[in-house]
């Protein structure tokens, strides 16, 4: 190659190199970046891929966080895969930078409506109308905020003078349906859906609309033929086929949704209403481990989807692994602090963890955001009326009450606060209104009849007892209050007969079974007593109490491995029972098992610090089996603290303070302990010994013959024996 043409092509190549690296670097400069992703998105949204067009439209963002364009997109997106929540950011901050965008101001409206923010919806209707008086979204959002009759009647004269331009969509009639739907004029609106069919018969949103339609008039066979019209006619992932699948759920045909939800999953896998309603089907149904799998899959496709967060807080709930909820719970504020919902199910968390304070906090905050979330109201009125806080309960439930569509909880609890209140007067009258509200309620019988106990209308409160029990048989507190009058007028056999005629009109019921149990233990039979408790649990196995009846019948009587495996079983379904809890440490103590006692013991007051029982016991331990004597007083001052006239907790510590050398406080302590328990030999001896240390003589004999005069026997009987011996 001669050197002037090796020159030439050098120079060439040169310039092919120059241009290739222009040429990339023009490429990856962020305009170009920005174009690419942009061209990307919007294919895949014509696609329906939005799961990967918003990642197409989130690195637009990472180039520039104010691209219109980009924004709208994602909104857009997000509201098609039905994750409202994370739309509406998207296109509020769009909205601020192009604010003539009428897509972006009504899919806003859209949101705020679904979301319950009707005032904020029908603004941004009401805006675009404004600008566009024939845009059809606009008046068909008018038409859905419409709630009072002047707001309605301008709605249908919006519409009926638009018919000229618009009559020939659908849409138009579906929205004049609904709105005639709401005047109660059932043949109009009929017409107007019938009208919309006949413009589209494919239209999703008419076949839906007509379903509901057949819906309200029962007709459910039409309502499903419609509903699969829809389903059929729109795509795998769309609110028409979840429609479907809920609509049998609500007809008790779980195993057809499933195999629709199934289907929607597979087939849709990036819609995730689909994965939510499958995780909650699972959740219904207990299956958590089923529900927490799926929400697995849910958060893996989106790390920030709200209702999986929410849901998988529910889950962990249920399955009282109460640290867990509270992290699911706080992710979901951390995303929306205003998420009203998940402050009230904090709440229940918080209540699971016995933070009460904590507890009414969220649900003070859950109000503020949502003034009508009647749930939240109703425990917060609840948690008041525990705690004391009668005034502000009493305030918020008589609001609630006057309500048009009162709930039957809040009369209860309004009535409930009064006879707290020790104002059973008012606490009649309200349950007088719960009868008139629901009359075929056997509650509502029920809480009548305690409110005329409360003023001592005994007669009239039988009556009322004996109404709930004619509507249901198996009702246990009425039969459990009249069994109770009896009892109180020494009328054991009246009371036990009742009780026998109930269960044998509800033989099936587990909780009358249970207060039979208690009622031959108030007549001293520990046999039937018996029978009638296993029977209760063989019955309904889930009843915790009853085991504890149980284990604690067998304590008393010496049984104490039998004890033992009742009060396991109360623990195995309610892990966090404290009486179970203390049961089983006495149970194991009496066989001797110290250690064992021990822990349990210590379990208990990790869980309730402020349990003086536990701490009295404990101390004891510490003391008489493990040497440590300074753990021992601090459990028993503890206990003192929580419980100070409790003379068993007196006796406790006194004897430690004894064993100390303390003798005067403990004279102090264990005296007021042998006057409280006069009968207890091993109190008596303690006071004894202490009186005869602080140099009084004649009550430590008095103490001491005491003691040993008890037909109970004590470990301490030699010494007291030797120590009555020396003083006499």
């Amino acid at each position: 190659m001669s050197p002037p043409l090796a020159r030439l092509l050098f120079r060439c190549v040169a310039l092919l190199i120059v241009g290739l690296v222009l040429g990339a670097g023009c490429s990856r400069s962020p305009e170009a970046q920005k174009a690419r992703h942009l061209e990307r998105g919007d294919r895949f949204v014509a696609q329906e891929k939005y799961r990967e067009a918003i990642l197409e439209y989130r690195n637009v963002l990472k180039l520039d966080p104010s691209n219109a364009r980009a924004l709208k997109q994602l909104g857009l997106a997000h509201y098609s895969l039905g994750e409202l929540g994370q739309a509406f950011p998207y296109f509020l901050k769009a909205q601020q930078i192009s604010p003539d965008d009428v897509d972006i101001r009504l899919k806003l409206g859209r949101i705020y409506y679904l979301g319950g923010k009707r005032e904020e919806a029908r603004e941004l209707a009401a805006s675009v109308f404004g600008q566009e008086p024939q845009n059809l979204d606009a008046l068909t959002l008018l038409a859905d905020t419409a709630t009072t009759p002047e707001e309605i009647d301008t709605a249908v004269e919006r519409l009926e003078a638009a018919r000229a331009t618009l009559g020939n969509q659908a849409q138009f009639h579906l929205a004049l349906g609904v709105l005639y739907m709401r005047k109660s004029d059932a043949p109009k609106a009929e017409a107007e859906f019938r009208e919309a069919l006949a413009k589209e018969p494919k239209s999703v949103e008419a076949h839906s609309i007509m379903a509901s339609f057949y819906l309200t008039r029962r007709d459910r066979a039409q309502a499903e033929r419609e509903l699969k019209l829809a389903a059929d006619l729109a795509p795998v992932g769309s609110v028409a086929r979840l429609r479907l699948a809920d609509f049998y759920l609500s007809a008790r045909k779980p195993d057809e949704a499933k195999r629709i939800l199934v289907e929607m999953t597979d087939k849709a896998p990036d819609f995730l209403p689909a994965w939510r309603r499958r995780a909650e089907i699972a959740f219904q149904e207990r299956n958590y481990d089923e529900s927490l799998k799926i929400l697995q899959s849910i958060l893996k496709k989106n790390p920030s989807d709200l209702e999986g967060h929410l849901l998988k807080g529910r889950v962990r709930l249920a399955r009282r692994e109460t640290t867990d909820a509270i992290q699911e719970f706080q992710q979901v504020l951390k995303l929306n602090p205003r998420n009203a919902i998940a402050h009230y199910e904090m709440a229940l968390a918080q209540l699971q963890a016995e933070g009460v304070q904590q507890a009414k906090a969220e649900l003070k905050e859950a109000i503020s955001i949502a003034p009508n979330f009647i749930d939240a109201t109703l425990l917060l009125a609840d948690l008041n009326i525990k705690s004391g806080a009668l005034a502000p309960a009493i305030e918020e439930l008589e609001k609630l009450v006057r309500r048009p569509l009162s709930r039957f909880q809040a009369h209860v609890l309004l009535g409930t606060a009064y006879l707290t209140n020790r104002e059973p007067a008012k606490a009649t009258e309200t349950f007088r209104r719960l009868v008139t509200l629901a009359p075929q309620d056997p509650r509502s019988h029920y809480f009548l009849g305690m409110g005329l106990q409360a003023e001592g209308k005994s007669v009239e409160a039988k009556k009322e007892f004996e109404a709930a029990l004619a509507l249901a048989p198996g009702y246990v507190e009425p039969l459990m209050e009249l069994a109770a009058m009896s009892l109180a007028e020494k009328k054991g056999d009246v009371a036990l007969a009742r009780v026998k005629q109930q269960v044998a009109l509800a033989p099936k019921s587990g909780g009358l079974q249970d207060l039979l149990g208690v009622v031959y233990l108030s007549r001293n039979e520990p046999g039937p007593a018996e029978s009638a408790f296993l029977k209760a649990v063989e019955l309904e196995p889930q009843r915790v109490e009853t085991y504890v009846k149980l284990g604690t019948l067998y304590q008393a009587a010496g049984r104490n491995d039998e004890a033992l495996s009742k009060l396991s079983e109360a623990l195995r379904l309610n892990p966090r029972h404290l009486q179970a809890q203390m049961l089983m440490a006495t149970s194991y103590e009496r066989k001797g098992d110290y250690t064992k006692a021990q822990q349990m013991l210590e379990k208990l007051l990790a869980q309730d610090p402020r349990f003086a029982a536990a701490a009295n016991n404990l101390a004891l331990l510490y003391l008489e089996h493990d040497g440590d004597r300074e753990k021992a007083l601090e459990l028993a001052q503890r206990a003192k603290e929580v419980a100070p006239d409790n003379p068993h907790i007196s006796d406790t510590l006194g004897w430690i303070l004894y064993q100390r050398g303390l003798y005067d406080r403990a004279a102090s302590l264990l005296k007021d302990s042998a006057a409280k328990l006069p009968n207890s030999p091993a109190v008596q001896y303690h006071y004894g010994m202490a009186a005869l240390k602080t140099g009084d003589r004649n009550a430590a004999r008095r103490a001491l013959g005491a003691a040993l005069s008890s037909p109970v026997a004590f470990p301490e009987m030699v010494e007291a024996k030797q120590a009555l011996s020396d003083l006499n």
